[in-house]
């Protein structure tokens, strides 16, 4: 018999047909080493509010991207959709193409009564309930902020002078029954779900989303530098939901942050095998 190889069990990632990467549809050079993750395709053009020289560049299914220039820094924002799945995709195709430092900018909802509607929480840890970094590693393993990235997202908001806490944020692969929602079309509701605020609360976690964690994990172990800034939409202590200018207060920090971490990799010394992923 002829000898069986494994071959077969390391796939090789297909490419798209303008000969980049397969889902965002982007080549080297497409895109800076400073990319925005928003969730929301439509939110690259928010982002892009604050940015000289936009321009539409890729979109394909949930991934769209815009670059452009912010206060003379280059800058991209390739929406990831929603949940952990589609993060993994969006991340490892931005490292493939040489991305070293993402945040992600996103929306929230708040289970303490420290954050109300429009408040920013930059999450410096996660709960793991993202069902993708399973994939990647044992759960034991922590889902974390770079401690750069998150003291650049406060310098950030410090300065343009918003209101902003840090947080330790639930992400859950799940909107409905995993967050605590009732179906009621159908009247499904098991008891666990019940305590699932509850529980949380107690555990003191700030507030529930549905993406850092898996961004957090994927891009530390693909060598990158991950942070994250929310804006609060929905206080579930308050039962209160609703943007009033929270959505482009978290697109204009991440920007400000940007331009702090590119400035600060430029001027400062750091390791030589940090220096050698982050090339600016």
């Amino acid at each position: 018999m002829p000898e069986i190889t494994c071959a077969s069990n390391r796939a090789i990632a297909p490419t798209a047909s303008n000969q980049g990467v397969y889902h965002l549809q982007l080549k080297q050079g497409d895109v800076p080493g400073y990319v925005l993750l928003p969730g929301a395709p439509e939110r690259t053009r928010v982002i892009a509010e604050n940015w000289t020289d936009v321009r539409e560049i890729a979109s394909y299914r949930e991934f769209k991207t815009v670059t452009g220039v912010y206060e003379g820094l280059k800058l991209a924002a390739t929406s990831t959709g929603i949940g952990g799945a589609s993060s993994e995709i969006c991340i490892h195709e931005l490292r493939t193409l040489g991305v070293h430092t993402c945040i992600r900018v996103g929306t929230t909802g708040c289970i303490v009564p420290e954050f109300d509607l429009n408040d920013l929480i930059i999450p410096v840890a996660c709960v793991r309930k993202d069902g993708t970094s399973i994939a990647y590693i044992e759960p034991e393993f922590p889902a974390f902020a770079d401690t750069r990235v998150v003291m650049a997202l406060m310098q950030a908001c410090e300065k343009l002078g918003f209101r902003y806490g840090l947080g330790l944020s639930y992400t859950v692969g799940s909107f409905y029954i995993g967050q605590g929602r009732p179906l009621d079309e159908n009247g499904y509701w098991p008891s666990f779900a019940e305590k699932i605020i509850p529980d949380l609360q107690q555990a003191r976690v700030t507030n529930i989303e549905m993406e850092t964690a898996a961004q957090y994990v994927v891009g530390y172990l693909h060598g990158m530098r991950m942070g994250a800034v929310l804006s609060v939409i929905a206080n579930r202590v308050l039962d209160r939901w609703g943007d009033d200018g929270g959505e482009e207060k978290a697109c204009l920090a991440a920007c400000e942050a940007m331009k702090i971490l590119e400035k600060q990799d430029r001027e400062r010394p750091c390791n030589p095998a940090i220096c050698a992923k982050v090339k600016v």
